[in-house]
C-alpha cells in the first residue's frame, strides 16, 4: 500500500474492461470531459453524471476509470473491490466509489471502508457518490449543452460580464441584450466555465442570481 502512491496509475489501463450486451441491465458509454480533452469510460448512468459534476467542479487534471483493484480480508474471508474513478485535481487526488445509496448493501460498505483506508495510506481523499439533490443534474445537463461554445460573433459575453456585475436574474442579463436566444446559450457557456457563478442549491431558472465569479465567491 504505501508503494501504490509511486506507481504511475495515471497511465495505467483500467483493472477491468467496459462491456456493452443487449441484456444488461446498466448503460455504459463513454463521457467527454474539457477539463481533460478525452472521453473517459461510465459503466452506468450514475458513473457518467459524477464524470460530469468532476468536469464542472473545476480543477480536474486527469481521470482514471477503475484505477485499482484492492484485495482485503473481512470476517476471515478474502474480497475484493475495484473503486471507479481516481481523479487527480490541482487541490488533491481522490479515490471515488459510485453506488446509488438504496443500493447500498453491508458487503459494500466493507469495500468502502477498505477503499478509504487506501486512500489515507496514499495521502488520497475518497468520497462515496450515493445521493444528489434532484434538481443538480438539469442544471448541469443545461450547462453541459454549451460547454464547448467557442465562437461569440455578436460580442455578447463581454457585455453579460458588464451587466451581471452586483449581481442580476438569469432572464433579466438574457434580455437585457436584445438576442435573448444567443444571450441564454453564451451565459449557460460563462456559467460552465467559471466566468459566471450561479448558486447550484437550487433549481437553474430564469430567477436565478447571477453574478461575475470573482464576485460570487465573496
Amino acid at each position: 500500500m504505501h508503494d501504490l502512491v509511486h506507481e504511475p496509475v495515471l497511465t495505467s489501463d483500467p483493472m477491468r474492461h467496459f462491456t456493452w450486451r443487449r441484456d444488461q441491465r446498466h448503460r455504459p458509454g463513454l463521457q467527454f470531459l474539457t477539463s481533460t480533452g478525452r472521453h473517459h469510460g461510465a459503466e452506468s448512468l450514475e458513473e457518467s453524471r459524477v464524470l460530469l459534476a468532476l468536469d464542472f467542479a473545476g480543477d480536474v487534471v486527469d481521470v482514471v476509470s477503475q484505477p485499482l483493484r484492492i484485495s482485503f480480508a473481512t470476517c476471515g474471508k478474502r474480497r475484493a473491490h475495484t473503486p471507479d474513478y481516481l481523479a487527480v485535481t490541482r487541490r488533491g487526488i481522490w479515490l471515488i466509489d459510485v453506488r446509488p445509496e438504496p443500493l447500498i448493501k453491508e458487503a459494500d460498505r466493507e469495500s468502502f471502508a477498505a477503499a478509504a483506508e487506501v486512500a489515507v495510506a496514499c495521502g488520497w481523499r475518497y468520497a462515496v457518490a450515493a445521493r444528489w439533490r434532484e434538481h443538480s443534474f438539469a442544471g448541469l445537463d443545461a450547462m453541459a449543452s454549451r460547454r464547448r461554445l467557442q465562437s461569440d460573433p455578436l460580442r455578447l459575453r463581454p457585455v453579460l460580464l458588464a451587466e451581471a456585475g452586483g449581481g442580476r436574474r438569469f432572464g433579466e442579463l438574457a434580455a437585457a441584450t436584445g438576442c435573448e436566444p444567443v444571450a441564454r446559450a453564451q451565459l449557460l457557456h460563462l456559467l460552465w466555465s467559471r466566468q459566471l457563478g450561479v448558486d447550484l442549491a437550487s433549481p437553474l431558472q430564469d430567477r436565478s442570481l447571477a453574478m461575475p465569479a470573482g464576485e460570487a465567491g465573496r
